[in-house]
């Protein structure tokens, strides 16, 4: 018998495992770590700011819709050896946005260990094995050398700068078409 709101939609997010993580859908048991990881102010400094436990839970309600409605989204960062929460990484699309972007954010105490480039990687994999897409782009603020980096290492094309994505200030656009990845991944 189904309850006034009906039955439950079952949302079916892919799990994807790289050498040393595991891209997973979001668990209640990731509220708090990745809480912690958005009132961290050196984390949050290129994405907008801080935010608290209850922004973050809306946050994770919206990451995890996103599957539904778009077929995508971003994934939970399981450390593989650990079962530690890292992060979230994964493909996102928004109002505005120049084309479907892979993103991601570590926690800080593991930054440096290449973790965001093996999440990006296997997220611009999926999306290429998975979604109807000719190029994926990803945007950063001009000053987080880190992701730009990432972006350069991953085969990206710098496009251009943007003065503002979505809420996103002052952002270098990269982007690689699948052609482009296809030659780089094979062989």
């Amino acid at each position: 018998m189904s309850g006034p709101l009906g039955e439950p939609t079952v949302i079916v997010v892919p799990t994807v495992v790289t050498d040393r993580l595991i891209l997973r859908c979001w668990r209640a048991g990731d509220i708090d770590p990745y809480a912690a990881m958005n009132a961290d102010e050196e984390t949050m400094r290129h994405l907008n700011g801080t935010f608290d436990r209850d922004a973050t839970e809306r946050l994770i309600s919206h990451l995890i819709g996103m599957w539904v409605l778009l077929g995508h989204g971003m994934w939970a960062i399981e450390d593989k050896g650990t079962g530690e929460f890292l992060g979230r990484a994964g493909l996102y699309f928004g109002p505005g946005w120049p084309g479907v972007e892979v993103a991601v954010s570590i926690r800080r105490d593991r930054w440096g260990e290449g973790l965001g480039m093996e999440a990006c990687r296997a997220a611009i994999a999926w999306g290429f094995a998975t979604l109807a897409v000719g190029e994926i782009v990803t945007f950063t603020n001009r000053d987080n050398a880190g992701m730009n980096a990432i972006a350069r290492k991953l085969g990206m094309t710098f496009q251009g700068e943007a003065s503002a994505i979505g809420p996103w200030r002052d952002n270098n656009v990269y982007a690689i078409t699948r052609q482009t990845w296809e030659a780089r991944t094979s062989g």
